[in-house]
């Protein structure tokens, strides 16, 4: 099924319409499932919203030292990850628009997103933006490679890194399309999402100790419209990491017509995949305590060799299509 430009225009606004709402949504049952494995009730799914709201409306407060990176950077960042949202197939076949880049664009926008970020916590001259940015980078130095072997690993059986074209290939073949090589390459890529998205064990997002602190270290100088930007674009970037796990690994439910009703369930089978996902994710974090953060390279090891394992699975026992 082909769209023509007018339909995927349309395609392509609905489907950052719906990533930018259910982002925070993410955000929040993240928080709620965490309360409630601690015995508490938890806020409502809908307070992640009502903080942004908030910090909207605030004005934003910069230190003496800062200089333009501060007020730019969270806008920049932000920015990045929005590019990357036409790049995965949230809910029709062939992506609108998809083919303006590959999932190596991907990594990279996400990397950029990740170092203007680290660099604006420098440029404020705070012992903690330093030292947050500096394990932010070394994760992420980590991280960067591993999540290349895997979507080469979910792209070598189609020939292609596009992700629309490696979601196409499931729907077509099945059943058959599960196999040892994309078996392994799922858990490297849950262990990569776990540091991408800084979740325990590698980081605590509810966290304000010095000792644990990373993403929150880069951040704790951000106020008002800055750190509501910050704060999306990691509901925005959970949903993109989870949102490309679902179509490289369950792709079936994705429309591939033009219609009402067969948006419609696609966008329902989409919040049940990014719900789910999260919730399995969210659940697996009650069950952890924060790691030492010299062990984060251990997590990144197994990731490069289970996807590693996969790619010889693929070239050289015949994995895959």
């Amino acid at each position: 099924m082909t769209f023509d430009l007018a339909e995927q225009l349309v395609l392509f606004a609905l489907q950052y319409l719906v990533v930018l709402a259910l982002g925070p949504l993410l955000l929040g049952l993240g928080r709620r499932v965490r309360a409630r494995a601690q015995g508490r009730a938890g806020a409502s799914l809908l307070q992640v919203y009502r903080d942004l709201w908030k910090l909207l409306r605030k004005d934003v407060v910069y230190s003496e030292s800062s200089s333009w990176l501060t007020r730019y950077a969270p806008g920049i960042s932000f920015a990045a990850l929005l590019a990357g949202i036409p790049l995965i197939p949230w809910l029709v076949l062939p992506t609108p628009l998809g083919y303006i880049g590959d999932l190596v664009v991907l990594v990279g926008l996400l990397a950029l997103s990740r170092f203007i970020i680290a660099l604006a916590a420098l440029d404020a001259g705070s012992a903690f933006g330093g030292m947050g940015s500096t394990r932010e980078m070394w994760m992420g130095a980590l991280a960067e490679p591993a999540f290349l072997l895997v979507i080469f690993a979910f792209g070598g059986p189609v020939g292609s890194l596009q992700a629309g074209v490696i979601a196409a290939s499931g729907v077509a073949l099945g059943l058959a399309y599960v196999h040892p090589s994309l078996l392994l390459a799922i858990v490297a890529y849950v262990l990569l999402l776990l540091v991408e998205t800084g979740r325990l064990p590698v980081d605590n997002p509810a966290t304000h100790l010095e000792l644990t602190m990373v993403h929150e270290a880069m951040v704790l100088e951000y106020s008002g419209r800055d750190l509501a930007l910050i704060e999306w674009g990691q509901g925005v970037k959970l949903a993109m990491m989870i949102g490309l796990l679902a179509a490289l690994a369950l792709p079936w439910g994705l429309a591939t017509s033009w219609g009402l009703v067969a948006l419609l369930v696609a966008v329902g089978v989409l919040a049940l995949k990014l719900a789910g996902g999260h919730y399995i994710v969210s659940i697996f974090e009650t069950r952890l305590a924060k790691w030492r953060l010299f062990r984060v390279a251990d997590l990144m090891t197994l990731a490069v060799v289970l996807a590693f394992g996969s790619l010889v699975l693929i070239y050289m026992v015949g994995g895959g299509a």
